[in-house]
């Protein structure tokens, strides 16, 4: 089990101070959140020598890009926004195939109000189409639960049970995830996103997480989603990442 942060706790700062903070704060990854007009300037638009300098970069400080958090729904009625959303992951995939990020967060999300039986395999579908794709590049597409209209384990089962390829995860969004949830969904999990609670010293959900998840040897991330609109101060940073490793380190 490995720890980054997303670039939502600093949206102000360019990629040389992103990637020297996360090896001296201890991280090991990075989470790139593309589309939101963070300066570190990364998307799928980025020319081939930008991802080259990233790559580089990164590789110089030991620090992996650990996902590429997108903003990418399959869950859209018009088939032209669905379309456009599908060729947006296909895009973004390849950028982390650049960067060498193991998956890319997507969600259900768009006008899909409520996640009946025909909304689960039109969402899977496009999971199918965008797992096979992903496989040349060695990434994995996630879909991110607890989130729009997939709500729980048993939602996203919903959706797992549709998708034809073996490309294919779920990111659970969350710091604690029940037993009956683990039990549902746990060997379908690539990737964590933890939030405003694991700040709080007295908050021991890493540690619980990090010992359930210990028994099916996961070795993904768990990645800090906390979303300010400021930069949360390098203080706060290192003394999260120091206590979260100190937790799965005891597990």
């Amino acid at each position: 089990m490995k720890l980054s942060f997303m670039t939502f706790v600093c949206p102000g700062w360019e990629i040389e101070r992103i990637a020297g903070f996360a090896r001296r704060a201890g991280y090991d990854g990075v989470e790139v959140r593309v589309d939101e007009g963070h300066r570190h300037g990364i998307s799928s638009k980025s020319p081939l020598e930008y991802r080259r300098y990233v790559k580089k970069l990164f590789d110089n400080y030991g620090v992996e890009v650990s996902c590429i958090a997108t903003s990418v729904r399959f869950g859209f009625s018009s088939p032209e926004r669905r379309r456009e959303n599908i060729e947006a992951a296909k895009a973004n995939i390849e950028l982390a195939g650049d960067l060498e990020a193991k998956v890319v967060r997507i969600f259900a999300g768009g006008d899909l109000q409520q996640l009946t039986d025909n909304a689960a395999e039109y969402i899977a579908e496009a999971f199918t189409e965008v797992g096979d794709y992903a496989t040349q590049y060695g990434v994995c597409p996630v879909l991110e639960t607890l989130h729009d209209i997939i709500r729980s384990a048993e939602d996203a089962l919903k959706v797992i049970h549709r998708v034809k390829t073996t490309n294919f995860g779920i990111l659970w969004n969350h710091s604690d995830i029940d037993q009956k949830s683990f039990d549902l969904v746990g060997r379908h999990i690539r990737h964590f996103h933890v939030h405003e609670e694991v700040l709080e010293p007295q908050n021991k959900n890493i540690l619980h997480l990090a010992k359930l998840m210990k028994t099916i040897n996961f070795n993904g991330y768990i990645s800090l989603e906390i979303i300010r609109g400021y930069d949360l101060p390098e203080e706060l940073l290192i003394e999260t990442a120091k206590r979260l490793k100190s937790y799965m380190a005891q597990a």
